[in-house]
């Protein structure tokens, strides 16, 4: 997660996606550690003792690249500790760049009790798992769920319906809990999900998140990990502003006009838009504030600012302008990239500032795991989750009217 669009919340984590840019929002709900109300029989949250947690128990992780991994419930509350520990700090991410695990706890309907359990793509990305998108969840039973980490993506961090590995019920471990004796150590289910695999033993990867470059309707490249650190591009943005997050972060990637120009459409007059898996754009391509959709010229030589927008049924230059006084970005000869790791250093909003990070981390599934960063445009109108780059191009010029 972008954790700089946000406030930051105890435990009910409701995760909201701003227009599929490069932030959230955290919800603060009831504490972690108590009940919402006197009811002795349904109580929220972790156990109060860590110290009787069956810290052996574990489910393997079998990832794409091979690897078969041991997922103790000793490494899930290793991450949840962060987890209370940068909820406690009062706003700054201390521990974006840490194997943090954000638990949630909300009210199972099946069973009336409060649940609590953790992000299972916080867990691969704990073990190194950044670009996985088809898995399988298997039972000590047999039975198995097929979905992807798109599927998680939009429903948990877009749409507030958290997916979880539980590993806690009415304040007990989960296997001590009354669950228990269907539920296991661990169960895996969404807060509005049909589907539940009790007695969770495996998680397996399948395939890799890849990103699909179309021209005029055809697929004709197709991005994935690997290839991503291809003709490696890495630069540094960094703009201030008084209204809202500033932008200040080391990327790493690729250049999207060295992108295009592994299709036909690199030698010719094109446009462009990013699609998202859970459904957003940029540029912003929905209602009536539409905008145009990047054209070779902004690909090839930058964004001059404010990008504009259709708005009372012309184009007008009223988008991208920040701070108090609304005026344009800094001017940057800087050009737009699709990115896949990056390091902050020292980005600030809502009173907050967040500390440098030590080191660069891989986007991972909150931020990523592929985002387009684009220089000359505030941050929230860049994009996460990228599936798919749409290019349209022209033998001549850009026909008028085509540009939306």
């Amino acid at each position: 997660m972008d954790k700089k669009d946000l406030a930051i919340g105890v435990l009910l984590i409701a995760i909201v996606g701003l227009s599929g840019g490069l932030g959230f929002m955290f919800i603060a709900g009831p504490d972690m550690f108590g009940p919402p109300s006197e009811d002795p029989t349904n109580l929220f949250g972790l156990p109060d003792d860590w110290s009787t947690a069956p810290n052996s128990s574990f489910f393997m992780l079998y990832n794409q690249t091979g690897a078969s991994i041991k997922v103790t419930l000793k490494d899930i509350l290793d991450g949840v500790a962060l987890a209370i520990e940068e909820a406690a700090a009062g706003g700054p991410g201390i521990n974006e760049y840490k194997d943090i695990i954000y638990p949630y706890t909300f009210l199972d309907p099946g069973s009336g009790l409060y649940v609590t359990g953790v992000d299972l793509l916080d867990v691969l990305e704990k073990y190194d798992t950044n670009f996985g998108w088809d898995l399988t969840i298997y039972s000590d039973s047999g039975y198995a769920l097929d979905l992807t980490t798109g599927d998680i993506i939009t429903n948990m961090y877009e749409e507030d319906n958290p997916y979880i590995v539980a590993i806690a019920a009415n304040k007990d471990w989960l296997a001590e809990s009354p669950l228990g004796s269907s539920w296991g150590n661990f169960t895996f289910l969404g807060k509005e999900y049909p589907s539940v695999i009790y007695d969770m033993n495996s998680v397996e990867v399948w395939s890799n998140w890849t990103i699909e470059v179309t021209v005029n309707g055809s697929v004709e490249y197709i991005i994935d990990q690997n290839n991503m650190k291809l003709n490696q591009y890495d630069d540094i943005y960094s703009y201030d502003r008084d209204d809202w997050w500033t932008y200040n972060r080391h990327y790493w990637g690729r250049n999207i006009s060295e992108i295009i120009s592994q299709t036909d459409a690199g030698t010719l007059n094109y446009t462009v838009r990013f699609w998202s898996a859970d459904g957003w754009a940029t540029p912003w391509p929905f209602g009536g504030k539409k905008e145009p959709r990047y054209n070779n010229t902004h690909v090839e030589t930058g964004i001059i600012s404010p990008y504009p927008r259709w708005a009372d049924g012309y184009l007008n230059d009223t988008a991208d302008l920040i701070n108090i006084t609304q005026v344009p970005l800094p001017e940057t000869d800087l050009l737009m990239a699709l990115v896949y790791a990056d390091q902050e250093f020292g980005e600030s909003g809502q009173g907050i500032t967040d500390p440098i990070w030590p080191y660069r981390t891989m986007c991972g599934y909150h931020r990523g795991p592929f985002y387009v960063v684009i220089p000359g445009r505030p941050r929230e109108s860049y994009l996460k989750y990228v599936t798919r780059i749409e290019i349209t191009s022209y033998s001549g010029p850009i026909p008028s009217g085509f540009e939306l």
